[in-house]
This record gives C-alpha cells, structure tokens and sequence, in this order.
C-alpha cells in the first residue's frame, strides 16, 4: 500500500514539474502594452478597407482584404487523440472535445490581397473551421455556432512582425495594388529586406505538401502553444517535388487540389507547439519563429479530408461571399494572444461588412457543415 501511495504521489510530483515548465498565457510580459495600438489598427483597418475598394473597382467584386484567391474548399473529419497529457488536452483537444470526431471545412488560398497569378511565387494560406466543439466560448457567435476557426499560412513566421511594421507594410501594397510588381523593388530598399522578402523565397509547389502554421500564439488552456497543420499521408509530401514553373497554368493551383482529391484522400496531424521560454519563443514579435528542435510540434489531433470535388463554383461562391471566420469567436481555451491578433479581432468583422455591403449578402454564421454546399 505504502509503495503505491508513493508511486502515485512521485507521479503526480512529474506532472506538476513536467506542467512548471510551460510559460501560461497570463504570465507577466506574455501580452506588453503597444504604444499607439488604437491608433495603429485604426489605420491598418484603414488601409485594408481601401485594397477592398481597389479590389471591387477592378472586379465589381466585394472580396476578402488578403487571402482573396480560393484555390480549394474541401470538408473532413478531425480525430482528437485519444488519452493526451495535461499540457496537451487544452482546448480543442480537451477530454470534452476527444469524446467525439468533428466535421471540419478549410480553404485553400494565395495570401495576397489581389487575384494571385498562380506562377508568382509568395505565401499560401488556409482558414479552417471546427464544428461541434464543446467548452466555453469568446463571443455569443461562437457559443450559438459551437465552432472554433483556425488559420494557417505555409511560413512560420509573419514578416509582419508587429503593428508599426504591418502599418508601413500594407500602406506599401495599397500603394502599388495595380502594379505589383513594385511592392517587391520597394520592400527591398527597407532595412528589414530580407525579412520582407522572405516570403517570395517559399517554394512554389503543391498546396497539399506544405506545412502550415498559424504564426501567431494562441492560449491553451493555462499554457500557450503556435499550431501547425502538417501533411501526413505519404503522397502529400512526394508532391512537395511538383513545383510551379513559368510555363505552369495561371491557375495552376487549384487545378492541381482538384485532380488529387478526384481520387485521394489527404491527411494531416494538427500539432501544438508550447511555449516555454519568452526570451526565446516571444508572443509579440511574430517575425521570430520558435525553434522546432528546441520546442517541438506535438499531435493532438488527425483530420482527413476524403475524395471529394475541391473547386465547385457553389462551394467557393458561399464560402467568399457569405463564410465568416474569425479566430475571435472561438474557444476561450483558444484565444488569440497579441497585438497583431488583437488587430484581427476588430479587422475580420471590418471586412466581413465590407464584403455583405459591396456584394449585397449577409454574412452566415455557419453551425452546421451541412451548410455549405
């Protein structure tokens, strides 16, 4: 008896260790205050608001402020792994949400704010919603849908940076909107250039063989953790050899997701990684990517999206002009930590109005994944 008591408390002595070492996302110098961060997302929201306008005096289009070429739309399920560690059972993979799978929808789409030649090289992005997910919600859309939005880029790290640098940024691409070509010869003449050039240094292959990130940092539970979608299934990442090339499709892309999911399927772990150290893994500066040797992704969850049509117009015309996502309205378990996320939280409600008013359609708080087409 003697020996099992002290086996049980030697064990609940590692779990309380093991749970020591992780920064919690109310820690002291996790969320700094940011000088003029009022004023600074007033004139990004700005900014963004007028690409908008660019973007619907050169389409008659109402379209998203970035992230604006869908390029695929697939539905799936999501498998919490079962039986995970404190530090690991947060949030979306919290024993609530492990007792059942979930049915998920992303898009698949180029990161810029104009309709993206697909032979140009830059980021990729997806924003995927979670249905059915149990627990205690940010907002009254989130607690009435019951879904959790995550958003994800092939980078893992936002050249962004902060507030100030999205500001100079963004007043760059509205600047030159209608000639692209010149956001690149001006953002090589900053003194972060090769920063703000990284992202046209990513590989330009298929969207199925990337890894992508969320970037920014998210609480989990009393921790805090970056997310990561990464490709699983053995013919997802042979695909990172099939690259773009000059001679490829402008819509090369979207044309390459419908031919694999006409006869695959595609599979992926959602994996976190937890922040231990502030001095190495910063909240703030989301230019610094948090070293994966050091700080490992670990899996949470499986999702697999079945054969299926990726590019149906009904499909991609509700998910631009009625889908609305926002990181804001999910989990409190999973609340967006920083200022670059705290500008999303008024940013995203911004241009879902932009769109209902340019595009005469209400926005449609989805609750259901039958609901999209």
């Amino acid at each position: 008896m003697a020996q099992k008591v002290s086996s049980l408390v030697a064990a609940g002595t590692a779990n309380y260790l093991s749970s020591e070492k992780y920064v919690k996302y109310d820690d002291e110098g996790v969320e700094p205050s940011i000088s003029n961060e009022a004023e600074l997302t007033n004139d990004i929201i700005g900014i963004i608001s007028r690409v908008q306008a660019h973007n619907f005096s050169m389409h008659r289009h109402a379209f998203r402020g970035t992230h604006v070429k869908t390029q695929g739309i697939v539905k799936g399920t999501l498998t919490v792994v079962p039986d995970l560690p404190t530090e690991l059972a947060q949030a979306i993979a919290s024993p609530e949400n492990a007792t059942t799978s979930h049915p998920v929808a992303i898009r698949f789409a180029n990161e810029p704010s104009f309709l993206q030649d697909d032979r140009a090289p830059g980021p990729r992005g997806a924003g995927m919603k979670i249905f059915n997910v149990r627990g205690e919600f940010l907002d009254d859309v989130g607690t009435k849908t019951k879904t959790q939005d995550m958003t994800f880029n092939n980078a893992p790290l936002l050249e962004l940076t902060d507030l100030p640098t999205t500001v100079e940024v963004f007043s760059i691409r509205e600047k030159h909107f209608r000639e692209p070509e010149k956001i690149e010869q001006e953002m090589k003449r900053r003194k972060d250039a090769k920063l703000q050039m990284a992202p046209m240094a990513l590989p330009n292959q298929h969207f199925l063989s990337y890894v992508m990130y969320s970037q920014s940092s998210y609480r989990w539970g009393p921790y805090i953790v970056k997310y990561a979608l990464f490709p699983t299934g053995h013919l997802q990442k042979s695909l990172e050899n099939k690259k773009i090339e000059d001679s490829s499709d402008p819509e090369q892309h979207s044309k390459w997701l419908q031919e694999f999911f006409s006869q695959n399927e595609a599979t992926y772990d959602l994996r976190v990684q937890l922040c231990q150290s502030l001095s190495q893994q910063p909240i703030e500066d989301c230019s610094v990517a948090w070293d994966e040797t050091a700080f490992p992704f670990q899996t949470v969850a499986n999702i697999v999206f079945p054969k299926q049509e990726s590019f149906s117009n009904e499909r991609r015309i509700f998910w631009e002009d009625a889908m609305k996502l926002n990181v804001w309205y999910g989990l409190k378990d999973l609340q967006p930590l920083g200022s670059v996320n705290r500008l999303r939280k008024r940013l995203y409600v911004n241009s879902a109005q932009n769109r209902a008013k340019g595009n005469l359609t209400e926005p449609v708080a989805v609750d259901n994944i039958d609901q999209i087409p």
